[in-house]
């Protein structure tokens, strides 16, 4: 091949596949989102260290691989994963805030907005938009003030005095967590655990989905999430049971294990803990094989 022509052939090449993937990213949009990402084949972007890269590819593999099993229906935690990933691997702003405001509108997206305002990495850089979407979800939740208890036990045939003691947990377990109030919420959090220990030992199960129906499933994963080593670990292979019951969604499951191996060991498996390192690649494959999560 003739040298210009070469240079040229080669200047095609680095132009369609740089070039060419900025493009995909820069026509994304609020309604071919999710198609776009399932296509989506992350780059290494000049100024994206090698550790954040890793980091970035890993949450798109394992999102993807997540979706596969839940027939590709998107929720909450997908959307913060894939916010967090986009970010990290320094996508466009505009591309990267569509997911976080399609959270915002997921089943508990508002939970999940609220809850982990103090840990996402992407908060300073979205502060504008991060704060409107919690006001808004603010505003929703004085709404679900009006929310008729006695109609949701009815209908999904639930214990009144069990569920009305979960949403009371909920309740309490973000009071002043979402004010970033520590010192008053410490004293909640230890209330709430006994609560939860007691509630246990009472049903002998996890209380999910089948006890408290799909808009109170996540309560006891979360204080236990918010609870000491000792706790975390001790309830684990109740959350797992409960994620092979379908009683609780995988992605808590996850978070949990993520939560276990930073306070032990520094390091993290999923990437859901924001600023906590990965461990390697070998250390992350035998939690997956020792877990059984695909």
């Amino acid at each position: 091949m003739h040298k210009k022509n070469f240079t040229l052939a080669l200047f095609l090449f680095f132009f369609l596949n740089v070039f060419g993937q900025e493009s995909e990213t820069r026509d994304w949009n609020y309604e071919n989102f999710e198609s776009k990402f399932l296509a989506y084949e992350p780059i290494q972007k000049e100024g994206v260290s090698d550790k954040d890269f890793s980091f970035g590819e890993m949450i798109i593999t394992n999102t993807k691989k997540q979706l596969e099993g839940d027939n590709y229906m998107f929720n909450a935690v997908d959307y913060l994963n894939i916010t967090t990933a986009l970010y990290v691997l320094n996508e466009k702003k505009e591309t990267w805030e569509i997911s976080l405001k399609k959270m915002s509108q997921a089943e508990k997206g508002c939970y999940h907005l609220i809850s982990n305002k103090n840990d996402v990495r992407f908060y300073q850089d979205s502060k504008e938009l991060y704060d409107s979407l919690v006001k808004n979800c603010e505003s929703m939740q004085n709404e679900d003030s009006k929310f008729d208890l006695s109609n949701y036990v009815n209908q999904n045939k639930l214990d009144i005095k069990l569920v009305s003691a979960i949403k009371k947990i909920g309740e309490d377990d973000q009071k002043y967590r979402k004010l970033k109030i520590m010192e008053k919420q410490y004293p909640l959090d230890l209330q709430n655990q006994i609560l939860i220990d007691s509630l246990f030992q009472i049903n002998q199960t996890y209380i999910g989905k089948s006890l408290v129906g799909d808009k109170y499933e996540v309560v006891m994963w979360s204080v236990i999430q918010h609870s000491n080593l000792e706790m975390m670990e001790r309830y684990l292979p109740v959350i797992q049971k409960a994620v092979e019951e379908n009683d609780l969604h995988q992605t808590p499951f996850k978070m949990l294990i993520d939560r276990i191996y930073w306070f032990k060991y520094g390091y993290q498996i999923f990437g859901s803990q924001a600023g906590v390192d990965l461990a390697d690649k070998k250390e992350r494959m035998e939690v997956v094989h020792k877990y059984g999560i695909e």
